[in-house]
């Protein structure tokens, strides 16, 4: 039935276009799209839609005649978001060659507003990373080391989100920060190793997966030569990214000075007379050093030197000459200085004689560094000195001997210690010292195999110890006559003497031994036969309340009275047995 227009109490309108309800004075008219879906309460201009559906989002428009009414109002229907899923274009990718781009959709849902995270920091926007579609996907040109995620997408649309699974990237990178190393570092001050020396060459670089390695000439020098001087080069590659890197360092081989020694010409100094002191060097040397009194001797009216100062001529000699004189020799890979020696003035009618002497040197001490209680060690000094040295010994600051040979009495742990032997000249005034540490350590006399608390139950803590006599570098754990080793249930103690299984179990049994040692001597225990014993399980009125040897109550009550009963089960006979206990609780 049409109504005129004038006799339309209220209309709704949707995007001012469809009709969605109209109100006359005798009734109500609902556009074909909302049959059944809407109720309209004139009353209070209240308009209710039930099963939304999406092409029902827009501008509402309420227009009454009776009375005056004008609202509009906007409604916006969004569809859940379900089943998030983000896609990569690939996974394993090479540094700086490729481009990763992920995809983000969903199964279903309107409206989508999309973040990107990068473990838990977001990922935006910038010259490598770029968000498309929407901000539906996620590129990342010339992909980085650190772009290894893992990436997630997150989509929300005011009524529902979602996140999607997280997916990895492999970024393979490298070689790169390529450095060598070269062992033993080479001496301060030299720039050459000594011919005879072994020399180990060896590279590392950043990489994933990790490089191969090429070595030009090659990576280990043993008992070196001068002909082997050259660069030697460490090519790093990597056969995924194809990448190389290389890295080259010059080593020179050189022979090192083996003796200097500082001789005069032959002829007694006389005052006012020259005097000719030669080094003599065996091996290469590129430059000579003099020093008196440990001062460098310079070039100056009476002190000469010839062009490669293998001489110096003091001309003419005086007093203040008398003093300690030696010739230090150079090259590119050691350094040598001649015996040192004294020129003491002797006066005798009118000349003056330069009495030569040397030393003591610093001394050599031959002994063994370590030995076990009970026995004798003995220590031997020698220096190099004329005239010949007087010696003397000292254990631990107190003197012990007075001779070059020093024997100990049966060694004791209290004969650990510092060993010094002081060599003295006499003449020249002068000593040198030197130390030797010794170590005395005790034979290993004891060792067993001991139980740690509780016997062995099944499927419980259980810990053995290594008691042990003597002095102890090393505790070995063994299991059927083969080392054994640390698991995710058997752990040893910080100092190995503690071996424990959390829990134990049936594949533990065997025989165990430890085996305890030093550098002088060892000891294996007898064995300790293992056998877990049962599993245990409490019952309290007939109803499990635990499993283990130990049943600990909560805060007691009256209802906690009754019979308490302990199961015993072991798993291999097949057998248990039973023992109850009342509790009276008052």
């Amino acid at each position: 039935m049409e109504y005129p227009l004038v006799c339309v109490l209220f209309l709704v309108l949707l995007n001012f276009t469809t009709v969605v309800v109209i109100f006359y004075p005798t009734g109500l008219s609902v556009h074909i799209s909302y049959q059944d879906r809407v109720s309209f309460n004139s009353s209070s201009s209240e308009l209710s839609i039930s099963s939304l559906q999406l092409n029902d989002s827009g501008m509402y428009t309420i227009q009454g005649m009776e009375p005056d009414l004008h609202t509009v109002v906007i409604l916006s229907v969004r569809e859940p978001i379900s089943n998030v899923t983000l896609r990569a274009n690939a996974i394993d990718l090479v540094e700086l060659n490729d481009t990763a781009i992920f995809t983000c959709s969903v199964s279903s849902g309107t409206s989508l507003s999309y973040r990107w995270l990068n473990g838990s920091s977001e990922v935006t926007a910038s010259d490598r990373v770029w968000h498309g579609g929407g901000n539906s996907s996620l590129t990342i040109v010339s992909v980085t080391r650190y772009d290894e995620g893992p990436f997630r997408c997150e989509v929300i649309n005011g009524i529902s989100n979602g996140t999607s699974q997280p997916i990895g990237l492999n970024v393979r990178y490298g070689p790169s920060n390529l450095t060598m190393m070269v062992l033993p570092e080479m001496t301060i001050g030299h720039t050459a190793y000594k011919s005879g020396s072994d020399i180990t060459l060896s590279c590392s670089a950043q990489s994933k997966p990790a490089v191969s390695y090429k070595w030009s000439p090659q990576l280990s020098l043993q008992n070196t030569r001068e002909n082997q001087t050259g660069s030697y080069s460490c090519l790093a590659h990597n056969n995924v990214t194809l990448r190389f890197a290389t890295l080259t360092t010059m080593i020179k081989i050189m022979e090192p000075i083996s003796a200097v020694a500082l001789n005069s010409d032959g002829k007694p100094p006389i005052l006012g007379q020259s005097l000719t002191l030669r080094c003599e060097v065996t091996g290469p040397v590129d430059y000579i050093h003099w020093l008196m009194n440990s001062q460098l001797i310079s070039l100056n009216n009476r002190t000469f030197f010839s062009t490669d100062n293998k001489t110096m001529v003091i001309n003419p000699i005086q007093f203040s000459d008398s003093g300690e004189y030696l010739c230090e020799a150079f090259n590119a890979a050691s350094n040598l200085t001649s015996m040192t020696y004294k020129l003491v003035s002797n006066h005798k009618i009118n000349h003056t004689v330069l009495c030569l002497t040397v030393g003591p040197e610093r001394p050599a001490v031959t002994s063994p560094d370590i030995a076990m209680t009970g026995h004798i060690v003995t220590f031997n000094c020698s220096a190099s000195s004329q005239p010949l040295s007087q010696f003397s010994w000292f254990f631990n600051g107190s003197q012990v001997a007075t001779d070059s040979v020093y024997e100990t009495v049966p060694l004791t742990l209290a004969s650990y210690g510092e060993y010094t032997c002081v060599a003295f000249n006499n003449i020249t005034g002068r000593n040198s010292t030197v130390s030797k540490m010794l170590t005395v350590i005790a034979p290993v006399t004891m060792t067993m195999v001991k139980v740690i608390g509780a016997k062995p139950i099944l499927n419980e803590r259980f810990s053995l110890t290594c008691e042990t006599a003597g002095t102890i570098y090393s505790i070995q754990w063994m299991r059927n006559g083969w080392p054994l080793y640390a698991d995710n249930r058997t752990n040893f103690s910080m100092n190995n003497n503690t071996l424990t299984f959390n829990p134990v179990q049936h594949s533990d049994n065997g025989d165990y031994q430890c085996s305890a040692s030093n550098p002088l001597s060892n000891m294996t225990s007898p064995d300790y036969r293992l056998t877990p014993l049962s599993q245990f399980s409490w019952f309290f009125n007939g109803s499990q309340v635990a499993t283990g040897s130990v049943y600990e109550t909560g805060p007691l009550t009256l209802a906690s009275h009754g019979k308490y009963t302990c199961v015993a089960f072991n798993n291999i006979t097949g057998k248990n047995n039973t023992v109850s206990k009342m509790l009276t609780v008052i």
